[in-house]
């Protein structure tokens, strides 16, 4: 059961995941099901007027214009095995690629997002799961190499409950256990020795526990790619405007791929007028981070304030409703700057806006809609990962925004981060939230005019450089 509004289904506005989308597993007696669809629909005529849609509506000025929901029923792709129903393959594809990880890689032949089981894995930022990323125009390329390619793997398959009547999550190894799944040697990897290999003559020599999925037999032996490359080219070009595209697909019994549109709308492509030439001869001293890795390009001036979450701090709450908490915090003032007019940075640990607290801040969008600059930061002693989130409804909100999104590992040789700054800079946090004076020691709000005279921060992130620099500037 899925949404369909004025301003959600017209050009311009993605509204990507803003309003919700409920699965039937329509099992039961015919009342049980009535009851299940009904509850449904309300849940989906509800979602017009949750607070994440609001915002996105208030910050594209439409929140005067006429919006009504409408409810679209449709068929979830799939094959039933055993007591589940869900597709061998789903996820989102671009007609362009902003994530070039290589210099390789064409930025005009699109990437894949891609998952095994319902695609709510591919668009969402869940858990400790990660897609795979193709890039059409080199698809055995991936961003991670040797050994990382067991950690950066989907472990978790979002699946149908035909039993249960619901949607739910269950461990891949476990789905999977009996090694029977439909052309299966087409999407996984055995870990044999440290080594990762691929299924040979159709042959999975490995138990369950240490099959990952790789999807590399589908991408060298099939015409899925070149498929999908088709379908992004053709809808383009109907569209005259690039392209974000939802999909399902399998494997027949004859080794075709069929491929299912589910949706697809024009993809939101920040303009970039600015010159993002980077700075050359700029005092050490000035510099408070730079990262090697740059998704969306963007210059900023004139930045007042930064809010920052230590990893280390964060890691130190051993408190749930506390971490819960901290999100709230930033949303408070994430509003009040936006009241006053203030532009700022948001540095946090892992994956903000992840639904596991474990992994990052669990903010929502609206808690964070008036940042300029988002950062992501994972230190090696804290394990915080952050996720390329290229692909997802959240890095749809970022680009919509005109939010900056950068990736930052300190611990690298080729990144940079002035601690010294982080750890002398005055927090401000408790005047303008003297409640949350708990949170002082986690929470750390700077205003940049408290530390340099006449000084305000500028961000320069040049995407074809694959780099990203956040420094002092004096106004003077």
């Amino acid at each position: 059961i899925r949404s369909s509004s004025l301003q959600e289904d017209s050009y311009g506005n993605a509204f990507a995941g803003k309003y919700r989308s409920e699965f039937c597993a329509n099992q039961g007696s015919p009342e049980d099901r009535l009851s299940s669809f009904i509850n449904a629909v309300k849940l989906v005529y509800a979602s017009a007027l949750n607070p994440d849609a609001l915002s996105y509506r208030r910050s594209r000025g439409l929140q005067y214009e006429d919006e009504q929901m409408a409810i679209l029923v449709q068929r979830v792709s799939g094959l039933r095995y055993n007591h589940f129903f869900f597709p061998s393959l789903a996820g989102v594809t671009f007609s362009k690629n902003m994530f070039t990880w290589t210099n390789r890689i064409d930025p005009s032949k699109g990437v894949i997002r891609l998952v095994f089981g319902l695609g709510t894995r591919a668009v969402d930022r869940v858990g400790r799961d990660y897609p795979r990323m193709i890039a059409v125009s080199h698809p055995t390329l991936r961003p991670e190499t040797g050994i990382q390619i067991q950690k950066y793997s989907q472990w978790d398959v979002d699946v149908i409950d035909l039993k249960n009547n619901r949607l739910t999550t269950i461990p891949f190894h476990k789905l999977l256990s009996k090694k029977d799944y439909p052309n299966l040697k087409m999407f996984v990897s055995c870990l044999n020795n440290g080594y990762i290999e691929d299924p040979y003559m159709g042959k999975i020599e490995c138990e369950s526990r240490k099959m990952i999925l790789t999807f590399n037999n589908l991408i060298k032996k099939t015409s899925f790619v070149k498929k999908i490359d088709t379908i992004l080219e053709t809808v383009e070009q109907v569209y005259e405007k690039p392209v974000d595209i939802e999909f399902t697909s399998h494997v027949d019994n004859r080794g075709d791929i069929k491929i299912n549109i589910v949706q697809c709308r024009p993809m939101t492509i920040p303009g970039i007028t600015d010159d993002t030439t980077l700075p050359k001869n700029i005092p050490e001293k000035n510099i408070l981070f730079q990262s090697s890795m740059v998704i969306n390009a963007g210059k900023i001036d004139n930045i007042n304030y930064i809010l920052y979450i230590d990893p280390e701090s964060y890691e130190t709450i051993d408190s749930f409703d506390k971490k819960r908490s901290l999100g709230r915090v930033v949303g408070l003032i994430n509003s009040i700057l936006a009241k006053i007019e203030k532009q700022f940075i948001l540095i946090g640990p892992g994956r903000w806006g992840s639904s596991n607290i474990e992994l990052g801040v669990n903010v929502t969008y609206s808690e964070i809609d008036n940042t300029s600059v988002l950062v992501e930061m994972s230190r090696i002693k804290e394990g915080h990962t952050p996720e390329v989130s290229y692909g997802t409804h959240f890095f749809q909100d970022l680009v919509e925004s005109g939010i900056v999104y950068m990736p930052l590992y300190p611990d690298q040789e080729d990144s940079l981060f002035n601690e010294t700054f982080f750890y002398e800079s005055k927090n401000v946090l408790t005047e303008l939230l003297p409640e949350y004076k708990e949170f002082e020691n986690i929470v750390k709000l700077i205003d940049i005019s408290l530390e340099k005279n006449n000084s305000q921060i500028s961000v320069i992130a040049n995407q074809q450089a694959q780099k990203a620099i956040v420094f002092l500037k004096n106004n003077e």
